[in-house]
């Protein structure tokens, strides 16, 4: 009977409910149904670009949350940042060095004074990176630090004359004729340990020399950039 067609109709999903309702209302209804499968169709559509958007957006928030990641080669890696304090004009470098495993080697810091800028603060950390690992005798070093100018200027042949020239210029004396160095930028995320060890020195104005370990207030970063990130 119609109620037990229309019983039925309810029960069934929204689409089978209009193509029931058409069946019983003649050309009117061959409209309502239509309509109601362009509505659905433009709707489907709008999900779906939906969908990529959001996919796209998890994607380059991955991008962004970048962490340390370890060396498939033999090469030490030696991350630097530097922190600056204007109103008193002074730096601090955090210098953290590992091995091609993630183990840490060394870590320290050192405060500077009479520093005019936090470009020169990056610039002074960066030096400082390089002085140790020349000093240590390492023959395959990655320098790498957040700050995309000064890697940009250590591997930029020719005099700098920027205001951190004398630094580049030592940088670049320092590692003449060595083939296995090279500077590489990073994103903050993947440069925390480094970060922690320069802001927390120049807060603490205390600072560090530490063979295979970290100051305690670094050991939950360590500890996180040493989980692997999968291939």
């Amino acid at each position: 009977t119609l109620y037990n067609g229309l019983r039925g109709c309810l029960s069934s999903s929204p689409l089978v409910k209009v193509a029931f309702f058409a069946a019983h209302s003649g050309p009117y209804g061959e409209i309502k149904t239509e309509e109601y499968t362009r509505k659905k169709s433009v709707k489907e559509k709008k999900l779906q670009t939906s969908s990529v958007t959001t996919l796209l957006s998890l994607l380059a928030s991955k991008t962004d949350n970048k962490r340390w990641r370890h060396q498939h080669c033999e090469f030490i890696k030696i991350n630097f940042d530097g922190a600056y304090n204007e109103s008193q004009n002074r730096s601090a470098s955090g210098i953290l060095v590992r091995d091609a495993e993630g183990r840490v080697l060394l870590s320290c810091s050192e405060i500077h004074n009479d520093i005019t800028s936090a470009f020169a603060a990056e610039a002074i950390a960066c030096w400082k990176a390089v002085q140790i690992g020349v000093e240590k005798g390492w023959q395959s070093i990655i320098f790498e630090g957040d700050s995309l100018a000064i890697i940009k200027k250590c591997n930029t042949k020719g005099q700098d004359l920027s205001m951190v020239g004398t630094y580049i210029h030592d940088i670049q004396q320092k590692i003449s004729g060595s083939n296995n160095i090279s500077f590489q930028h990073t994103p903050r995320s993947a440069n925390n340990l480094a970060h922690i060890i320069a802001t927390e020195t120049l807060k603490r104005k205390e600072e560090i020399y530490l063979e295979m370990e970290v100051p305690e207030y670094a050991e939950e970063q360590r500890r996180y950039d040493w989980m692997r990130e999968p291939d």
